[in-house]
């Protein structure tokens, strides 16, 4: 029962952790203020700088479209290649265009590169950007809430979300053992044939192991309330498009039935 209870759990996790993201598809995120939008696009090719390039690109084409400014494929690659933070530029035109998350796929032999982007409303005026938290920061918190971690491993912070569950696991863990320890003791303080000696021990341990119980489940309330509070205003970091493999909910037979587990995908 236990390790069918972490299998579940790892492939809870794993599912959140390889997802891809809403706003791939077409969930979009609202702006928090008038100053810019969102700009969502794509590109296909056999490289990811080529499939970059275009997407990345298209967001320029709309952005100049849309402000009555064409652009040009020189002026494309040059805004490219200076890094994540863009500008549209011309004689009296400019306009700043952020990248804020991108997600590559590989499908048959090509790349496929989603780019989201904050593109300035109107040209030459001040954009106040903000930080993007990914378009499902509530979910990420609700995440967090029923599973400590998890939040975090959705927003692909995975070091700070595998720390965080792992250290909630422990904490509650360490904390009953404490108190069923304790248990144990009162149980000795209350038979019937306990001396006297074995009596004052007892209580001594049982004094000892009852308060660690109540500080390690302080810690583990603690650790529960920053993991909410780090989920909810920690950014969604990028997807970098390096992972080789990644592990995959899956079904594998035991002894005549089956039961979920993982397995581990491999990207040539």
């Amino acid at each position: 029962m236990k390790k069918r209870l972490l299998a579940i759990l790892l492939v809870v996790v794993s599912a959140g952790a390889w997802a891809q993201p809403r706003w791939v598809e077409g969930v979009i995120p609202s702006p928090k203020n008038n100053t810019y939008i969102y700009e969502m696009a794509s590109g296909e090719a056999n490289s990811v700088n080529e499939a970059r390039t275009q997407a990345i690109g298209l967001v320029l084409q709309r952005t100049g479209l849309r402000l009555g400014q064409p652009v040009n494929m020189a002026e494309i690659n040059r805004a490219v290649q200076r890094g994540e933070n863009f500008d549209v530029l011309s004689a009296t035109f400019n306009i700043p265009i952020r990248e804020v998350d991108y997600f590559i796929e590989r499908r048959g032999g090509k790349c496929i590169y989603y780019t989201l982007c904050q593109t300035a409303v109107n040209a030459n005026v001040g954009v106040q950007f903000t930080t993007y938290r990914g378009s499902d920061n509530a979910v990420a918190i609700i995440k967090s809430a029923f599973i400590p971690g998890l939040g975090q491993i959705d927003k692909r912070h995975y070091g700070a979300g595998l720390l965080t569950l792992a250290g909630e696991v422990a904490l509650v863990g360490a904390g009953t053992l404490c108190y069923l320890s304790a248990q144990d003791k009162l149980d000795i303080m209350h038979s019937d044939d306990v001396s006297y000696a074995d009596f004052s021990s007892a209580r001594k341990d049982y004094n000892r192991l009852r308060d660690a119980s109540y500080v390690i489940w302080g810690a583990a309330a603690g650790l529960y309330v920053f993991n909410l509070i780090s989920t909810g205003t920690m950014g969604q970091k990028k997807y970098k498009g390096r992972n080789k493999f990644a592990f995959c909910p899956t079904v594998l037979p035991d002894n005549e039935r089956v039961s979920p587990g993982l397995a581990v995908r491999v990207k040539f």
